[in-house]
């Protein structure tokens, strides 16, 4: 007969689940939405290009009605809810679906702030600064969206529609797909009655700031933990692990490995190492020169690592 948990037990796990929701729910979908809003209303809308994706849309879609684009926010991603819901999961499509809520309501918001329009940033006339800054804002309000729920929601739940029709074409080459043509976009629709150059370049500055989103999410999400594998087949086990140990202060892991060609047993050293010692770790490797070795990056590292 499987025994009951205590009531103070599962009181605590009740105020841990609790808490654990709050940390990562509610303050995801706080700081997700602000930081996206401030992207869009400083640096996105007053230097007239689109970032891709839903956003994208709500821009251009300003841009083309005089509109905010908070309200064409809430209007794209109220049936996305819906979709997403069924699609994506329930947890996913409220958690990034009340993220992007919280930003259209401050877009609209913003407007009516005495004194916000003296924060926009519009230099006169290099904006590539402004597509950068923009870029990082809006990767920063992606990775706490992925994190917190592992889906930004927008084009990703289109994407995830037609992968239902289609399987052979991926989510990820579709939502790439849909920010492309949101981008391309842009050219048909800023600073028309100009030149070829001139409307070329708010597509080039969405490109510049889709290229600093994804680098930014993919430092936020993996950057900090991110380190490399090293797997090192060797005569001399002790020499090289004994170094490695004491110089880097990582730990060395041998497992007994076979050659199939030549049928000898060799070890075969297992180490993760910090991106800055690679170097340290191939001086120790020339000491040996009968060794072989590879590395390769790893992410999502956890434990005493860290320390």
């Amino acid at each position: 007969m499987q025994e009951q948990e205590p009531a103070a037990e599962r009181e605590t796990g009740i105020w841990k689940k609790i808490w654990h929701f709050f940390y990562v729910s509610v303050l995801s979908v706080i700081i997700s939405g602000i930081v996206r809003a401030l992207a869009i209303y400083i640096f996105v809308t007053p230097n007239d290009f689109a970032p891709g994706g839903v956003n994208g849309i709500a821009v251009l879609l300003q841009e083309g009605t005089g509109w905010n684009s908070g309200i064409f926010l809430i209007m794209l991603n109220v049936p996305l809810f819906f979709v997403a819901f069924f699609l994506i999961g329930k947890y996913g499509a409220v958690i990034s679906t009340l993220s992007m809520l919280l930003t259209s309501g401050l877009l609209i918001v913003f407007d009516y702030i005495p004194g916000m329009e003296y924060i926009c940033y519009q230099p006169e006339d290099n904006h590539i600064l402004a597509a950068i800054a923009g870029g990082v804002l809006l990767g920063v309000a992606l990775a706490v969206t992925l994190k917190s729920c592992g889906t930004s929601g927008g084009t990703t739940v289109l994407a995830s529609l037609v992968n239902k029709k289609f399987r052979n074409l991926s989510v990820s080459g579709m939502t790439a797909v849909f920010d492309a043509i949101v981008v391309f976009a842009s050219f048909f629709v800023y600073n028309q009655g100009m030149g070829f150059t001139e409307k070329l370049e708010p597509v080039l500055l969405a490109l510049i700031s889709l290229f600093v989103t994804s680098k930014v999410c993919d430092v936020i999400l993996q950057g900090f933990k991110a380190a490399y594998r090293f797997e090192i087949i060797t005569n001399h086990p002790e020499e090289i692990s004994a170094e490695i140990m004491q110089k880097l202060h990582h730990g060395v892991t041998e497992v007994n490995a076979t050659g199939m060609y030549s049928h000898e047993g060799r070890a075969m050293l297992v180490c993760i190492i910090r991106k800055r010692q690679i170097g340290e770790v191939q001086r120790i490797l020339r000491k040996f020169p009968d060794t072989f070795a590879s590395f390769s990056p790893a992410s999502e590292v956890y434990g005493k690592f860290l320390k």
